[in-house]
């Protein structure tokens, strides 16, 4: 299966964006709605990436099947001494085919590392696999998240 990432400067087509936001907060939330809502109003985040622009240190990279669709994301952020993670989505049926790995490599290449992002329990395991390690635990929304981070001369536990 071969997967294209590209880096998009600004929405190309947030009909077909739109669904993989909301798998992502429905994954994270249990409910779309629940994780819209504090998404929304906690960060204005649907508006941002509704009408996104992309800044010298902002990065939304998306992975496209053979017929063009997108199947996963991921936006992030260079910081002064780190870049931050703040979303990465893959669909369901493309999950354990690389596409992840794929769009964190990327974001290596362009951005540089470390790479940190909060992460729950449902991915910790994918991204402890693609060398990810756990600094801090913590509970927001009823949610047990994880503070982790990446150094680029760490390797995957493959």
């Amino acid at each position: 299966m071969k997967v294209k990432v590209k880096r998009w400067l600004q929405m190309e087509d947030f009909e077909k964006f739109f669904p993989m936001l909301k798998g992502m907060l429905e994954a994270i939330y249990g409910s779309a709605e629940r994780g819209l809502k504090i998404y929304q109003d906690r960060y204005r985040a649907v508006d941002y990436y509704k009408n996104y622009r992309a800044w010298p240190n902002s990065y939304l990279l998306v992975a496209k099947n053979e017929k063009g669709e997108p199947v996963g994301f991921l936006y992030a952020r260079r910081k002064k001494n780190h870049t931050y993670l703040y979303d990465i989505y893959v669909k369901p049926e493309y999950r354990k085919k690389s596409v992840a790995k794929k769009l964190i490599e990327t974001l290596e290449n362009l951005a540089g590392g470390p790479i940190r992002a909060d992460t729950h329990k449902g991915a910790l395991k994918a991204f402890q696999k693609m060398g990810f390690k756990v600094l801090k635990e913590y509970l927001e929304d009823g949610i047990k998240w994880f503070l982790i981070e990446k150094d680029l001369e760490q390797k995957p536990n493959l």
